[in-house]
């Protein structure tokens, strides 16, 4: 049953209210610090699966094209730029240029151990064998990986 109070006044008092704000003030910055970690990591995820998508596209480039492409990763720069060869495969052209921080800040490519760190896509549909690492701010990492045949995949390491 429903009782009134017997001084007749109702609500809280300004104690209960500074309590309820500081722990949700408290519970806020802790969904905030998790939040920012989701996002830095999803910006990983997504800068890695954009770079392996681009050796894929460029590797079918190259097939029905008929000419070598290369891909050229700067880890200085902290780019990799698509280059197109001519038909003798002598001269090439740059087709575009790209760096993970479209994805978000913090992101780098860490290292590479492509020979020259170069990746070539011949027209027979083979590409050049090794990896190249992605991190963030939160030292999360991702992992391209391709094999002679041309296929490519991620992993990551999430912290």
């Amino acid at each position: 049953m429903y009782r009134k109070r017997l001084n007749g006044q109702g609500g809280f008092s300004l104690i209960e209210l500074i309590i309820v704000i500081a722990v949700l003030g408290i519970l806020g910055a802790i969904a905030s610090y998790s939040y920012m970690g989701y996002v830095n990591n999803s910006n990983l995820r997504s800068a890695a699966r954009d770079m392996a998508a681009d050796m894929a596209n460029t590797k079918q480039k190259a097939v029905s094209e008929g000419l070598t492409y290369r891909t050229i990763i700067s880890v200085d720069a902290n780019t990799y730029t698509i280059e197109r060869g001519d038909a003798a495969g002598t001269t090439f052209t740059v087709v575009e240029t790209k760096s993970p921080t479209a994805f978000g800040t913090g992101l780098t490519i860490s290292s590479t151990n492509y020979t020259s760190s170069q990746i070539t896509y011949q027209p027979r549909g083979t590409i050049s064998a090794g990896s190249v690492v992605l991190i963030n701010s939160r030292d999360s990492t991702a992992t391209i990986t391709s094999n002679i045949t041309g296929r490519t995949h991620v992993s990551f390491t999430i912290k």
